[in-house]
């Protein structure tokens, strides 16, 4: 994680030299105009120092890029978000990080959800959410009370029933087959998520493993057009950037055009219990002889 956060600040680094050098302006010059050690240019632009908010806007006024201001600042405020959370994550639990989701979700209306290897939070049964969070806690090492974490996932799961809100799903087939629970609790979590597709403000697709489509990288959460959420083995990562959140956006469309929507998901659905119950069988069989 330390590692992520060090990367973003040498990218958002990268930029602001971009500016001062699309402004032919030298690292000295650009220290005499702030009032500015030179020496602060340097640690900005290598990412070994994080520019305030205030220190964004000098630049870019000296450098003649005040358009450029509102998503660099963006940018900052989603670093410093990027190590408190990880921190805070680590210190309070699931349980606590569970409620900062649900403030968040509740104050959001247009929901748009990309996960190829597992059911969404909000889509979960509490048999398949206690799974996911007891193994999840014990594999990073963080403090898990499971049950009061899988209450505060089901609250945000009536989100899906209440209210004006859109929510939009795309999975990838994968994430309904991989044996990530044992056989029972898996075919209620897949005839759940039959009974949630036909929800009227609710669009569940599923991205077909057979469809060509672009790789996926990694599950996110798009909150109206404001934020997308990330989840890592060591970290939730928030991004704010205008620009960034476009990219998910594209990307999220990309992989909906080619996902599978209505009865023709929920028959994938029924498909693939039906074989997960003939496996299951065949199994048990082999076991036996």
């Amino acid at each position: 994680m330390a590692n992520e956060v060090q990367q973003a600040r040498e990218i958002l680094g990268y930029r602001l030299r971009d500016i001062r050098k699309d402004a032919r302006v030298s690292g000295r010059e650009l220290a005499a105009l702030t009032g500015w050690h030179f020496t602060k240019i340097s640690k900005i632009e290598h990412g070994s120092s994080m520019p305030s908010e205030a220190d964004i806007e000098l630049w870019c006024f000296h450098c003649g890029a005040e358009s450029q201001v509102p998503d660099l600042t963006a940018t900052a405020r989603g670093i410093e978000k990027l190590y408190v959370e990880l921190r805070r994550l680590l210190r309070t639990g699931t349980a606590r990080y569970q409620q900062e989701l649900l403030a968040n979700e509740t104050r959001t209306h247009h929901f748009r959800i990309f996960d190829p290897a597992i059911i969404p939070g909000a889509l979960q049964t509490p048999g398949y959410a206690t799974i996911r969070i007891s193994e999840f806690a014990d594999m990073v090492g963080i403090p898990a009370d499971v049950q009061s974490t899988v209450a505060v996932r089901m609250a945000r799961a009536k989100l899906l029933e209440s209210g004006d809100r859109l929510f939009h799903f795309v999975l990838g087939e994968h994430a309904l087959r991989a044996a990530l629970a044992d056989q029972d609790v898996m075919e209620e979590q897949l005839r759940h998520l039959q009974e949630m597709s036909r929800l009227p403000r609710l669009r569940l697709g599923i991205l077909p493993t057979c469809v060509r489509h672009y790789m996926t990288l990694c599950g996110f959460w798009i909150f109206d057009d404001r934020e997308v959420h990330i989840e890592t083995y060591s970290a939730a990562v928030r991004i704010t950037q205008p620009r960034e959140i476009a990219m998910y956006a594209k990307v999220f469309e990309h992989y909906s055009r080619r996902a599978i929507y209505g009865q023709e998901a929920r028959d994938l659905i029924s498909s693939i219990i039906a074989d997960r119950t003939e496996n299951s069988a065949l199994s048990n069989f082999e076991q036996l002889n």
